[in-house]
């Protein structure tokens, strides 16, 4: 009985405040009556007050330590064209990639938006862009990598506060690859398994010396800053190798070897494996 008496008045206390007020407040008002009557006295409920304290606590956020890097994006950048080996070559990648969050995958593909690759990426739960690129003799994957960045810089908004590394499909990589290369600041190494291009750590850092260019590193084994990438305006050229792109680039980001941040000297999480054509 007295369940309904108090709730009869706590009706009547907003009926009444509604007079003076719009409609709108008034509509408000009484489904915040209704809301706060339903909360106080629960329709058939035999829920104990102690049950219910159980289950707000149960519901409580427990503090979680987070990584500084855990939060960092991954944009991977992967050029493709039509040949025999591409959906098996993409179905690897994506493999790879499945288990990670926070990853971006732009995939270029030359000349159009081929049906099969559509249709591949389509079951591929990774976030991802597929876009083209119209690149039509020299170093094809240069001149898609320049297709990408184009795409990305004209989304600014969306590409940054992160890391870039362009993964190509000719590399397999492990799960922990990716959380290695969220360590990266600015322009950070690793090595590539199986690559020519190689560096040592003993302890100074030493690359491989190349007439053609100075940064000699295996496109596999570089993860760089977004946002210095992007700001740079830099673009591939397509007369030059993979590896002369990738160390032009990394001489508009930094003045020497000693700028490079080591991630790994000797790790084993990224490997070059050349596929028949």
């Amino acid at each position: 009985m007295r369940n309904i008496i108090n709730r009869i008045f706590l009706l009547s206390l907003f009926w009444v405040s509604c007079e003076c007020e719009q409609t709108k407040f008034c509509q408000e008002a009484l489904e915040n009556a209704r809301m706060c009557e339903a909360m106080a006295y629960p329709i058939n409920s035999n829920v104990k007050k102690a049950q219910v304290l159980k289950s707000i606590e149960s519901t409580e956020s427990t503090p979680v330590t987070v990584n500084k890097h855990q939060e960092k994006t991954l944009f991977l950048i992967t050029p493709t064209y039509t040949r025999g080996t591409q959906l098996a070559e993409l179905t690897i990648m994506a493999s790879s990639l499945a288990p990670v969050k926070n990853v971006v995958w732009i995939i270029v593909e030359q000349f159009r938006q081929s049906h099969h690759v559509t249709e591949f990426l389509s079951t591929c739960n990774t976030t991802h862009y597929h876009i083209v690129g119209k690149t039509r003799r020299g170093n094809l994957c240069n001149g898609l990598r320049n297709s990408a960045l184009e795409f990305m810089r004209r989304y600014r908004n969306v590409f940054k506060d992160g890391v870039i590394h362009f993964a190509n499909t000719d590399r397999v990589y492990s799960p922990s690859a990716f959380e290695e290369m969220r360590k990266v600041e600015h322009v950070g190494i690793w090595p590539t398994q199986r690559a020519r291009e190689r560096f040592t750590c003993n302890p100074k850092l030493t690359l491989q010396s190349s007439y053609y260019v100075k940064y000699r590193l295996n496109i596999g084994s570089v993860g760089l800053s977004i946002d210095a990438v992007l700001d740079s305006g830099y673009k591939f050229k397509i007369s030059e190798s993979d590896t002369q792109g990738l160390g032009g680039l990394i001489a508009e980001l930094v003045d020497d070897v000693e700028d490079l941040e080591v991630i790994s000297c000797d790790g084993r999480f990224v490997w070059y494996i050349r596929f028949q054509r």
